[in-house]
């Protein structure tokens, strides 16, 4: 079997990082999209958004835990709960329990996917 060459400190610093920048795309004023849609292009990029943070997050807790999938997805969705909560507060923007769901989305693609790379890079297939 082979080991995943992954240094804790770089997926950290870039997971800090990336979390930087969904606060800065949370903090800025904007036009609320409508509601009325249930997929629209405000949904995809919550969906990328969170398949990427979920990646990253996965990534850290690989080496240190035995389950990164489950701790992955609880912590990227309080975050998504959390960022929400928060852009209710921003002028121009509003919660939505659809992006929450797009979040959950990502992450469980996310997880989904590093599965299936895992098991095709570990195994030698």
């Amino acid at each position: 079997m082979k080991e995943l060459p992954i240094d804790f400190r770089i997926t950290g610093l870039l997971t800090a990082l990336y979390i930087m920048l969904m606060i800065i795309g949370s903090s800025l004023k904007g036009v609320s999209i409508p509601t009325s849609y249930i997929f629209t292009l405000d949904k995809l990029l919550h969906l990328i958004e969170y398949f990427i943070f979920g990646t990253l997050l996965f990534f850290v807790f690989y080496s240190s835990s035995k389950t990164p999938d489950v701790i992955c997805l609880i912590l990227g969705i309080f975050y998504s709960l959390i960022d929400e909560l928060y852009q209710s507060t921003v002028i121009g923007r509003d919660a939505s329990a659809l992006d929450v769901l797009a979040d959950i989305i990502g992450l469980i693609l996310s997880i989904l996917f590093i599965k299936l790379f895992l098991n095709s890079f570990v195994h030698d297939r």
